[in-house]
């Protein structure tokens, strides 16, 4: 990431932008993505995904977005504006339960289009061309914002299906986690959001690292130590509802599976698993018995890959079972048939630096989220040797063991230890699984010996 501001700052914002987007209109989105970040190319590279890079270059079709908020004048300086939008996309064919299809002579646009009700992103206002199309009326908007918030479980129902038609809008029958291709159409336009939220995610980062002069340092902690100590401890908090929202952060990666469980539990299969072990293993997960529920679970994240039948049981025990241990094998079995479906909520990972204490090993904190049944939100911690054996590129090689000693801890928000976990000789990873409340804060101290890393959340 570059960490020099642009100096051609008056040349882009205002002269760009005509007009103020206001909320339910619809703007056609610029080819030449202006950030008041340089990037290289090779950073440009590492940062924006291949369909990313491809719009940019033309390649990729035109992109138009929903405004779902106006600018933002106390967030940034004014050439520097940033708004929320909702992501359209004219490929029609993949309606789904979730992405809700609204017709060109509501929209104005000579096509019709799917707004992604579940994918709104920030972006800089000055990456906006123009208005296209008509703006949404005030009724059409609420639907798909409230279509949205139903997905990230902001709201407990969804809009009727009778108030979306008599809108004029469309709703598909496919349920979107149960369609593979409906789910790499969602990784796709992911992974195209890009353009949008880096730059203002590029922009928030370098602000965060900006340092005091030692002179305004002094100053600012003789005026009030701790005022400063809260507002810092507050911007570096990272807010876990947003990562459900696919808020992007530069410094933790997606990640769909898990390298230290998928050692550590999958078997080793060398015919095709039978349809019948299959099915018998489905119908198990609907056991009240608890430890065949889970046991069936299990079984499945190991031979049934790909297989539509168990994923859909497994979506189905995740968002009803009442069992923490239940939820978390489910999880991590779906994770493993079918990466990066939604109902398994997401997990991402930060390779962690604690000097020469790991002696050249390097080490993750990867963090879980999974929306539960009751309203909570399980979480689950992860510390694990990212070293393998020989060749880190070759995924067949075991990973190397934790050094002896690493702690693995859970703070309260005062920094009271709630709970920890410590490697010993023959681990690959510790964990530590919980369950929060939504606002609910805390912390994660990564420890060995003298050195130790914190990270702060907000639930």
């Amino acid at each position: 990431m570059g960490r020099n501001i642009s100096q051609s700052t008056s040349n882009t914002g205002q002269k760009i932008i005509q007009q103020m987007p206001q909320p339910g209109e619809i703007w056609e989105v610029n080819r030449s993505i202006h950030s008041p970040v340089e990037f290289s190319q090779e950073q440009q590279y590492q940062l924006y995904s291949d369909a990313a890079r491809q719009f940019i270059k033309g390649i990729y079709p035109p992109i138009n977005v929903m405004i779902v908020t106006a600018e933002n004048s106390e967030m940034f300086s004014q050439e520097w504006q940033v708004i929320s939008v909702m992501m359209l996309s004219e490929e029609i064919e993949f309606l789904s339960d979730v992405d809700l299809l609204i017709p060109s002579d509501i929209s104005g646009l000579k096509e019709d289009v799917l707004a992604q009700t579940w994918l709104v992103e920030e972006m800089f206002a000055c990456n906006l061309v123009k208005p296209v199309g008509k703006r949404l009326s005030r009724n059409i908007y609420d639907l798909l914002l409230s279509a949205g918030d139903y997905y990230h479980q902001i709201v407990d129902q969804p809009p009727k299906k009778s108030e979306i038609e008599f809108a004029g809008l469309k709703i598909g029958t496919k349920k979107a986690i149960e369609d593979s291709r409906i789910m790499d159409f969602h990784r796709c336009k992911l992974a195209c959001s890009d353009i949008l939220s880096i730059p203002v995610a590029a922009y928030r980062t370098y602000l965060n690292n900006l340092n005091f002069t030692e002179a305004v340092l002094e100053e600012a902690l003789e005026v009030d130590k701790d005022l400063l100590f809260d507002a810092k401890k507050k911007e570096s908090k990272i807010n876990l509802s947003q990562w459900l929202r696919n808020t992007i952060d530069t410094q933790w990666q997606l990640l769909w599976q898990t390298p230290s469980l998928a050692i550590a539990t999958r078997s080793k299969i060398d015919s095709k698993p039978d349809g019948d072990e299959i099915a018998a293993l489905i119908n198990q997960v609907s056991s009240p018995d608890e430890h065949y529920r889970k046991k069936a679970a299990k079984k499945l994240g190991e031979i049934a890959l790909g297989n539509a039948d168990a994923i859909a049981a497994l979506v189905n025990l995740i968002r009803t079972t009442q069992d923490d241990e239940t939820l978390w094998v489910a999880v991590e079995s779906l994770w493993k048939i079918n990466p990066g479906n939604q109902a398994a909520g997401i997990r991402k990972v930060k390779l962690l630096d604690l000097g020469m204490q790991l002696a050249g090993e390097a080490v993750a904190l990867a963090v879980a989220l999974v929306p539960k049944a009751d309203g909570k939100i399980g979480v689950l911690l992860q510390a694990y040797s990212t070293d393998r054996e020989t060749d880190d590129s070759d995924n067949s090689k075991p990973l190397l063991h934790l050094p002896p000693g690493l702690k693995l801890i859970l703070l309260s928000e005062t920094g009271k230890i709630l709970r920890e976990v410590t490697a010993r000789d023959a681990d690959i990873y510790i964990q530590l699984k919980f369950s929060g409340e939504k606002s609910e804060q805390f912390s994660v101290r990564v420890a060995l010996n003298e050195a130790s890393i914190t990270e702060d959340f907000e639930i």
